[in-house]
């Protein structure tokens, strides 16, 4: 999925259907969320904003779009997932190219 994909899937994600001036706050939370992964060593292969595939990555951008957007009740709980999905990114050897991985 592309980067554009990415950000049509956080909206839904975020049960935001209409367009509007909102749709930038997504896309910022998404641009947030791929920095800092990019932050904590993730290789620039799993980012590419051409083809982000890799589960993990994408379902760290969707929670932490979801836990910045508005003012959620559960903020403190995504964020703790959030960090929980870091923390196996940390340790999964997303340091190398995605094509340096064996499957």
């Amino acid at each position: 999925m592309n980067k554009t994909e990415l950000i049509a899937k956080a909206k839904l994600r975020l049960r935001k259907m209409s367009a509007d001036t909102l749709d930038e706050d997504v896309e910022q939370l998404i641009n947030v969320a791929l920095a800092d992964l990019k932050r904590i060593g993730v290789h620039s292969s799993y980012l590419d904003p051409e083809n982000i595939t890799d589960p993990l990555i994408i379902e760290a951008a969707l929670v932490y779009a979801k836990a910045n957007f508005g003012n959620p009740e559960n903020h403190g709980e995504l964020m703790a997932a959030y960090d929980m999905i870091c923390t196996k990114i940390k340790g999964g050897g997303y340091h190398r190219s995605n094509s340096d991985t064996v499957s």
